[in-house]
């Protein structure tokens, strides 16, 4: 791999990462449309299937064949990394403080090092270990859990916190399996994987939020749906896929999260005037840090 496609690729989950970080400009917005946490999911699913549907039968028709035998995998994909994990993480987001509940999502890498090594046989070197923890060192900063006076927490939105990870984790060894080892090409994985994760969402949806959300002004409220869809899950799982053919899981999973919180805290800043204390400044800090150590360590081959 050249120097040129190495620095692309390093690029690819970084930039997953940034968009799933601005995506709570868009969330609140549809929140005070009056669209529930499952709506809010679907209407960006549903405009993904759409799109890449309609991509699939311009571009190549063929790439909508998948063997059977496939179809489990890719119906993991969707399920555990978008419907399961949406459920989970709005159920942890009631039961506990946010912050918490924040901290706990940024524990996927952990699993994913973990699985990747046992499934894949993935290197545990100590870069990345270090990477790691600096990563959640810096996710705990900028979660604000130091300032808040106290955490609203349960046993069973802890359960959900760390199920939300491990659906996190799940998904992606699921798309490093399709992407990389088996060689599915990511606009199938994509456009079945969204499939999936749509049925369950279709007997809960809000479809008269929806609605009334685009008949309200359809000129600006369409192409919102649109642009939402886009940034906050076709092209960063496109990314976050393509990048499993040339790093390991463990980097891409670190480099994303360490993105994703990051990009927040600047689009918090740059959008909604929200000042970052200086807990926040530090622990983007340390994120920025640690994806510089590990892009370098990943060029030089380590």
């Amino acid at each position: 791999m050249t120097g040129m496609m190495r620095t692309i690729a390093l690029a690819l989950p970084i930039v997953a990462g940034i968009c799933w970080g601005c995506c709570g400009v868009f969330v609140r917005v549809l929140d005070d449309a009056g669209f529930n946490n499952i709506t809010i999911t679907f209407s960006r699913v549903i405009i993904v299937v759409i799109l890449l549907g309609l991509t699939l039968l311009f571009y190549d028709r063929r790439l909508f064949l998948v063997p059977r035998r496939q179809l489990p995998l890719i119906a993991l994909i969707g399920i555990s990394g978008q419907f399961l994990f949406n459920i989970c993480y709005n159920t942890a987001i009631l039961k506990l403080s946010l912050s918490l509940a924040t901290i706990l999502l940024c524990t996927a890498p952990v699993f994913v090092i973990i699985f990747g090594a046992i499934l894949f046989h993935e290197k545990i070197t100590r870069v990345r270990v270090i990477c790691m923890i600096a990563v959640l060192a810096g996710c705990v900063l900028l979660s604000g859990v130091i300032e808040s006076g106290g955490l609203m927490w349960s046993v069973f939105g802890l359960a959900m916190g760390v199920g939300t990870s491990i659906c996190n984790a799940v998904a992606t060894m699921a798309t490093n399996e399709a992407s990389d080892v088996r060689k599915i090409h990511p606009l199938t994985v994509q456009f079945y994987a969204a499939l999936f994760a749509l049925i369950p969402m279709l007997p809960f949806a809000d479809y008269g939020v929806v609605g009334s959300f685009i008949a309200e002004s359809p000129a600006s409220h369409v192409p919102y749906l649109i642009v939402y869809a886009l940034i906050a899950a076709l092209l960063p799982n496109l990314f976050f896929n393509i990048a499993f053919k040339f790093m390991d899981s463990s980097i891409v999973s670190i480099l994303a999260s360490g993105a994703e919180p990051t990009s927040a805290l600047i689009f918090g800043l740059l959008v909604y005037h929200e000042v970052p204390t200086v807990f926040g400044l530090v622990g983007m800090v340390l994120v920025v840090g640690a994806i510089i150590i590990l892009t370098r360590a990943v060029s030089s081959g380590k």
